[in-house]
């Protein structure tokens, strides 16, 4: 788990580095995409989305195909020009071409949340409280 959590970091700079971003710059760039996936190819409204990215299996999930990707860019990115590198990356990490979907606990968890949610509404619309 060290290692992995190495490997992450160690792809994160180096990312960092090609495309002259910060650190803040990378994780806003995958938070947006990790929600433009849970809109555009898992949940089709808002409510859903929120609630699946509440969870921490998501997220955990996520970072772990990101870093695969960013791994792939970082072999790849002495093969392209400089001025071609955050085309290169954007086009990587387009949603719309992605064949994976999260792992059943990870929608399961998801679920958990959306149900104690409608739960908590109800019994505030009952109780006025």
């Amino acid at each position: 788990m060290k290692a992995q959590k190495f490997i992450t970091e160690a792809n994160k700079q180096q990312v960092c580095k090609l495309l002259g971003w910060t650190i803040a710059d990378y994780t806003h760039y995958q938070q947006e995409k990790g929600l433009t996936y849970l809109r555009d190819v898992i949940c089709g409204d808002l409510w859903s989305v929120n609630n699946v990215a509440k969870t921490p299996l998501f997220w955990r999930w996520w970072i772990n195909h990101w870093n695969a990707r960013d791994t792939e860019f970082i072999t790849d990115a002495s093969d392209w020009p400089a001025s071609w590198l955050r085309r290169k990356y954007d086009d990587l990490n387009e949603v719309e071409g992605f064949k994976f979907w999260p792992h059943k606990i990870i929608m399961e968890q998801s679920y958990a949340i959306m149900i104690e949610e409608v739960n908590t509404t109800a019994v505030r619309e009952v109780t006025g409280k």
